[in-house]
């Protein structure tokens, strides 16, 4: 849940692709652009039963990019289980992410962490290739 070390790793114009059809789904021009999001997905969870990382591989790596798959496993603030399978592909720059492809089930994150209920964020412009 360190947001300023999260942030730390990503070259200033990093660039984050969100699949799906959810509240945050969208392209984000910048880590600020993201980190707005954030709060709506921080404040659905329960942190005391729930955890981002529980199991995670990395599938492939280089120098100029990974991909990676990650499950969590918890419950939501609204007491449904929120037990989600991620996949991220990485680009890197300079020794920073770059880019970001993520990929998860956004149904499950639709009905867990009630995003039916929130506004949709703005984005800046759709997921891209």
């Amino acid at each position: 849940m360190d947001v300023a070390g999260f942030e730390a790793l990503h070259h200033p114009d990093v660039v984050y692709n969100v699949s799906g059809n959810t509240i945050i789904s969208g392209r984000y021009d910048s880590f600020a652009a993201l980190k707005a999001v954030l709060p709506a997905i921080f404040e659905s969870l329960d942190f005391e039963r729930f955890r981002f990382a529980a199991k995670w591989k990395v599938m492939n790596e280089g120098p100029d990019g990974a991909t990676a798959i990650m499950e969590a496993e918890g419950v939501a603030r609204n007491g449904l289980r929120y037990d989600q399978r991620y996949a991220h592909i990485f680009s890197f720059r300079d020794g920073k992410i770059t880019s970001v492809h993520e990929f998860f089930d956004t149904q499950l994150a639709n009905d867990s962490l009630d995003f039916h209920k929130k506004p949709r964020f703005q984005t800046d412009g759709k997921f891209e290739f």
